[in-house]
């Protein structure tokens, strides 16, 4: 037997216990190892891929159905929007009432000091040279009894005052002024949420419903439209939207009468400084308004129950069917005729349909 000195045996007995650092532990397989590595790395992904698919599919949600926030369901990327709704921009909340002007109807004195009595409505304006708008349907033609008060205290009275009797908004116009001009809505703009001036403050309020409460007969091109509100405010304030554009004014019955009534002959004022409207030169109305029947079927149109104009070819009992091949509603109506000197009209006058050109007049 070879001769092994004892430091060569302790090498061996120490080297027999040395294990190398980059390989595996003696009892574990290679495979499994390995298996084992890129496991841990696909769980660490699967972990970070759910939470990210949990943020992405709660953003859908709020976007989607934003309803759902406001019940129990936990959904981290929205926020209710009742606050963001019920709440007016302070910036907004100050441009807008700088532009809105109290008016009142007659002055009183009190042992030598002078006072205005109660006020009667609000206004806007409408333009830099002194033209602004208000709801007085009981306007009594006297325009040196009203007074208008502006937002920084200026008391001044008008030279002119137009009254638009089918929406009752009186026009007034201010010598010798400038003023900061209102925006307003446009004619297809959906009515929802609104902001109603009272008492130098503005209050949240929404629209509920649209409601035809004009008289039955009316101008073939007279304003139709209200909005019914929720809560109670005073006849004759003015409502706004969240961007601060004028929506209308508050009428009778809570009632809200939109502005596009007031820009639609709003040119003709400012350019002319008179008020009126494009008709056929009769009365009568829609079949909205009044279920209109021929020969037991129901007939969407305007029915002519009186005829003031003396050129006009309609008679009492016409129903309008189209205008310029358009089907007759209110609005289709106004647009047609409005600049028009005249327009072909469908007619159904008893049980024929005829076609006649009538002539398109203006009147106050």
């Amino acid at each position: 037997m070879p001769f092994c000195s004892p430091y060569f045996y302790s090498l061996l007995s120490a080297g027999s216990n040395m294990h190398p650092p980059h390989l595996p532990p003696k009892t574990s397989n290679i495979e499994i190892h390995r298996l084992w590595q890129r496991l841990k790395i696909l769980l660490v992904t699967v972990i970070f891929g759910l939470v990210a698919g949990m943020s992405g599919a709660s953003m859908m949600l709020g976007w989607i159905w934003p309803r759902l926030a406001e019940g129990d369901m936990w959904v981290t990327s929205y926020i209710s929007p009742g606050l963001s709704r019920a709440q007016l921009e302070s910036r907004i909340r100050e441009e807008v009432s700088s532009r809105i002007v109290s008016v009142h109807r007659g002055l009183s004195n009190l042992s030598g000091a002078s006072y205005l009595n109660k006020k009667i409505g609000d206004g806007i304006m409408l333009s830099s040279d002194g033209w602004l708008a208000m709801y007085q349907p009981n306007y009594d033609n006297n325009s040196k009894n009203l007074y208008v008060v502006t937002d920084d205290g200026r008391v001044l009275q008008p030279e002119k005052a137009l009254l638009d009797k089918y929406s009752g908004i009186l026009y007034i116009k201010i010598k010798d002024s400038q003023f900061k001009v209102s925006g307003f809505i446009d004619e297809n703009s959906v009515l929802d949420d609104v902001f109603i001036f009272h008492n130098s403050y503005w209050y949240h309020g929404s629209v509920l419903y649209p409601s035809l409460n004009y008289q039955i007969p009316h101008l073939d091109s007279a304003p139709l439209l209200s909005y019914s509100l929720n809560g109670s405010f005073s006849v004759g304030e003015v409502a706004i939207n969240s961007q601060g554009r004028v929506v209308g004014f508050v009428t009778e019955k809570n009632l809200l009468l939109p502005s596009f009534y007031l820009t639609r002959i709003l040119p003709k004022i400012l350019s002319q400084q008179t008020l009126s409207y494009p008709t056929l030169g009769v009365d009568g109305w829609f079949g909205d308004e009044q279920t209109i029947i021929s020969e037991k079927t129901k007939v969407d149109g305007f029915i002519v129950s009186s005829v003031w104009s003396p050129s006009s070819v309609l008679r009492r009992g016409d129903v309008l069917l189209e205008v310029n091949g358009r089907i007759v509603t209110p609005d289709n109506l106004w647009y047609t005729i409005n600049n028009n000197p005249a327009v072909n009209v469908k007619v159904l006058r008893g049980n024929k349909t005829l076609e006649l050109e009538v002539k398109v007049v203006q009147t106050k």
